[in-house]
C-alpha cells in the first residue's frame, strides 16, 4: 500500500502572497509615519509660503521705486483694501503712480502691478501706503518696518525696513505671536 502523507506542500505559486497580519503591520507602520510626516509637512508648506511673500514683498518695494525713477513721478506700493491692524496687507498690494502729483494716488491713475493674492496663512502689517519720490528716496521722512509673520504658530518671520534714502533691508525675527 501506498503511504500517503498527510499534509503536503502547497505548490510554489500558492504561497506569493501576502497573509493579513503582515498587511496589517505594514498598514500600522504606515499610519505611524504619516503621523510623524504629515505635521512636518505643513511646517515647511508654511515657511515656503512665509519666504516667498517676503520675497514678492521685497520685490514689489524694489519695483515701485525703480518705477519712481523711471517716470519721475512719485510711485506708491499700497495695501489694497483695508486689513486689519497687524495685517493690512491681508488682500495683497498695488504699485501705482501719482500721475497728477497731488500726493495721493486716486482711483484713475496708472497701475503699474497689482498683487491680489489674499494672504491667509500669513500676516503682512505696516503702514497701508509707501510712497518713493523720483530720486528714489521715501516721501517723508522716517523709516518704514513691515513684519512678515504666519499667521497661526511660530515666532519665526521678517521684518523689512525701507530706509528714507529707499533702500530696503530683510532680517529674520523671533518675535511673532501667533
Amino acid at each position: 500500500m501506498h503511504n500517503l502523507p498527510l499534509l503536503r506542500p502547497l505548490p510554489a505559486l500558492r504561497r506569493l502572497g501576502f497573509t493579513l497580519v503582515e498587511l496589517m503591520i505594514t498598514l500600522a507602520v504606515l499610519v505611524v509615519l504619516l503621523a510623524v510626516a504629515v505635521p512636518s509637512m505643513q511646517e515647511f508648506t508654511a515657511n515656503n509660503q512665509l519666504a516667498a511673500t517676503k520675497s514678492n514683498f521685497a520685490a514689489a518695494l524694489a519695483l515701485a521705486r525703480t518705477e519712481a525713477g523711471k517716470r519721475g513721478r512719485v510711485v506708491a506700493l499700497q495695501a489694497l483694501g483695508s486689513g486689519p491692524s497687524g495685517n493690512e496687507f491681508v488682500n495683497g498690494w498695488e504699485i501705482a503712480v501719482d500721475d497728477d502729483g497731488n500726493g495721493a494716488v486716486d482711483s484713475n491713475e496708472t497701475r503699474v502691478r497689482k498683487n491680489a493674492v489674499t494672504l491667509e496663512k500669513i500676516k503682512l502689517g505696516g503702514e497701508p501706503t509707501v510712497a518713493f519720490r523720483a530720486t528714489g528716496a521715501l516721501v517723508g521722512t522716517a523709516a518704514q518696518v513691515y513684519t512678515l509673520c504666519r499667521a497661526s504658530g511660530g515666532t519665526r518671520g521678517y521684518a523689512v525696513t525701507v530706509t528714507p534714502s529707499g533702500a530696503t533691508d530683510v532680517v529674520g525675527i523671533n518675535t511673532c505671536t501667533p
